[in-house]
């Protein structure tokens, strides 16, 4: 499935301020920028006269400046100054620029010709005041093998022991698997709270969690307490970047309390960043395992992955990927021991 042309994070919005930030999307090297109206503007970057990396300038008056002879450029990609030579109007654009547009405190850009639709996938909607934070990561590795990795529970016990779960202290769940307009999900219930320290610290009993993935690359957790109060969601918007690489926009957002929301940013971020370090370890080991055994014959190996009972989520994620949509799904309810 080709989804270039949907819409993608590209930047953080409160990131974008007076300077230009470089990204890349689907391999293409970007230079995200404000103009002069405050709005965000994306364009190739590179400039056309040297080549040189628009993102390495300076925002002049809402475009953007080549640090190598100072040539600027208006978001449609027109030149308006050439130093060292009168002025001179740029009706043509010099520079493809790209759709952009800001939604759920992202930056969003689509290599496509037209509007993408459906608009920028949103994070699940709460009723409750919440306290958000960002983070962002980047990890070398498929959109497929992140977000399965993001969704899985069961590796919790291994990759993040103690600080998630442990594995001498599983409990019995009951998880249902059920299909979305534009993904998948998998909620649980009958787990109290888990045995790492994460969650000993930050959550009281819980009710239900939920699982999801949506087109194009949004993954999430959801964890809920027994009155259906909101303890925890981490929204994560994975984006492809070059061949095998990554990039991660993570919103974390947990119920407003007792506790002032910069506390609890002080005290969750560094365990947050743990995390994603253990998870970006194994997923660039995955990866560079699967690399050492790409021209190996397969007798000696599998070229698709074996899946059991507990990937509740992966081989759908694969289909959505691969497809854009569920093919023969049928809603699955199980009883594991998590």
């Amino acid at each position: 499935m080709n989804t270039s042309s949907a819409w993608w994070p590209v930047a953080l919005s409160h990131a974008l301020r007076d300077q230009p930030l470089a990204c890349t999307l689907h391999g293409v090297p970007l230079v995200v920028f404000r103009d002069a109206a405050g709005a965000a503007a994306v364009l190739p970057d590179r400039c056309p006269h040297r080549f040189a990396p628009l993102s390495a300038g300076k925002v002049r008056d809402g475009q953007i400046q080549c640090p190598y002879h100072g040539w600027r450029f208006d978001p449609q990609g027109r030149c308006t100054q050439l130093p060292g030579r009168p002025q001179q109007a740029c009706t043509q654009p010099l520079l493809q620029p790209l759709l952009s547009c800001e939604a759920h405190g992202l930056v969003w850009a689509s290599l496509g010709a037209e509007p993408p639709q459906p608009p920028p996938v949103a994070p699940a909607p709460q009723e409750q005041a919440l306290d958000i934070f960002w983070m962002s990561d980047r990890v070398r590795c498929t959109l497929q093998d992140a977000t399965e990795n993001f969704l899985d529970g069961f590796h919790t016990h291994f990759v993040h022991a103690g600080w998630i779960r442990h594995d001498r202290k599983r409990q019995q769940i009951s998880a249902w698997v059920h299909a979305l307009a534009d993904g998948v999900e998998a909620q649980y219930s009958e787990e109290t709270t888990q045995s790492g320290l994460i969650s000993r610290l930050f959550e009281g009993e819980r009710g239900i969690s939920m699982g999801r993935f949506r087109l194009p690359g949004l993954a999430e957790i959801e964890y809920r307490d027994r009155q259906g109060r909101l303890n925890l969601l981490v929204s994560a918007w994975l984006v492809p970047a070059a061949e095998g690489e990554l990039r991660l926009f993570a919103r974390i957002v947990t119920a407003r309390g007792r506790a002032p929301g910069w506390l609890k940013r002080a005290v969750l971020q560094p365990m947050f960043a743990l995390i994603l370090r253990q998870d970006r370890r194994i997923l660039q080991s995955v990866s560079a395992n699967q690399q050492r055994f790409a021209q190996v014959p397969l007798r000696w190996h599998r070229q698709a992955p074996l899946d059991s009972p507990q990937d509740l989520l992966g081989p759908w994620i694969r289909q959505l990927l691969a497809h854009g949509q569920l093919q023969g799904f049928e809603e699955r309810r199980e009883t594991f021991l998590l």
